[in-house]
């Protein structure tokens, strides 16, 4: 008997040996190969790319220099304070986004969203993370897909918070200068009520004529929470139907009035199951059954999908991380599992037939 236990656990012994030498050349077998959307995610990048250094150079032709918190000097970032600041933001979050790779982000996001070309999405901009809001709409450029968009004037802290050339003046002028496809569906102050009660009137004011001088969108001032939310929501019906919401940022209209417990990424439908009077969007469209990308928490985005937060250097489009996977062989783990099995099964058949006799 003690013979048969014996080798019974040598036969396990040399089963797990087996296996672990086994994974070990599976792993050290592996190759890293460019994703199936590698050209896409590439071509959302470099779109991107291309809007960022559009709207430095609008920037510093209206006078304004970089500000001294835009290490990367991508002209995506603004100052601490100005009069329509609306609330206080992470500088080190802003950096991050500040990123070509962020459309490729979104190109990977929407696709794990299920949203395909030819579809229609909505979205809900602040002015808080403009970098990000552009991202969206490049990967919507690459992937052929519609974004409808509402931009809000208002920002936080280090965003496109510099009244003299908002997050609406961005996308006016590069759909005026025929270099973003699809102009806002709607623009609206943002901040308190959606209509910037917090921003200083004089600037608000200033900046909200010269966004209207350029006949691109309409500009909607509605205090009432519920009418803001059915508006919107008639627009997105009339102009879509969409197959998904994105909401960037921290409209009210997007993540409600109370504060934001939403989980930071994709979200499947029905991950909310109903609605209170006080939810945004993001809330109402999940519950509905839509998927929906709550783009706000950028430290836990950073970590979710293995991206460098407040990077000292960004790296070129197309050699992150997020355009590469890692490929393994099946035959040296088919060959692993099969010789344990082998093993355990002849530890095994050895001691039946001690049995018998």
């Amino acid at each position: 008997m003690k013979s048969l236990q014996k080798r019974r656990s040598t036969a396990l012994i040399l089963a797990v040996v087996w296996l672990a030498v086994c994974l070990v050349l599976t792993l050290a077998m592996g190759q890293t190969k460019a994703t199936e959307d590698y050209e896409i995610k590439l071509l959302a990048a470099q779109k991107l790319q291309d809007w960022m250094d559009d709207i430095r150079d609008y920037k510093l032709e209206a006078g304004l220099s970089l500000t001294p918190y835009d290490t990367h000097k991508t002209g995506m970032i603004g100052d601490e304070y100005t009069p329509i600041t609306t609330s206080l933001g992470s500088e080190e979050a802003k950096r991050t986004t500040a990123n070509p790779d962020m459309a490729a982000l979104l190109v990977q996001m929407l696709t794990e969203a299920g949203v395909k070309s030819g579809d229609s999405i909505g979205a809900g901009f602040s002015g808080s993370f403009p970098t990000l809001n552009l991202a969206v709409l490049a990967a919507g450029e690459a992937m052929n897909v519609k974004v409808i968009y509402i931009a809000s004037m208002g920002a936080s802290t280090f965003g496109a918070n510099q009244p003299q050339f908002t997050f609406p003046d961005m996308v006016c002028r590069l759909y005026l200068d025929g270099r973003l496809q699809t102009p806002p569906a709607l623009i609206t102050p943002g901040g308190d009520y959606d209509c910037g009660g917090e921003m200083f009137e004089e600037e608000k004011e200033e900046a909200l004529a010269r966004i209207a001088s350029y006949g691109v969108a309409d500009i909607m001032q509605e205090r009432d929470f519920a009418a803001n939310l059915k508006a919107r929501e008639d627009l997105y019906e009339t102009l879509g139907p969409i197959s998904c919401f994105v909401g960037v940022g921290g409209n009210i209209t997007t993540i409600g009035l109370e504060e934001d417990k939403m989980k930071a990424g994709v979200m499947v439908p029905y991950t909310v199951t109903s609605v209170r009077s006080d939810d945004g969007l993001l809330q109402y469209y999940n519950a509905h059954g839509l998927p929906v990308l709550h783009l706000l928490n950028i430290k836990q985005l950073a970590a979710q999908y293995g991206l460098p937060f407040d990077p000292e250097t960004i790296v070129p489009p197309g050699q992150s991380a997020l355009y590469y996977h890692t490929v393994y062989p099946h035959l040296p783990a088919l060959v692993g599992v099969l010789g344990a099995v082998c093993i355990l099964v002849f530890a095994f058949k050895r001691r039946s037939m001690s049995d018998d006799r």
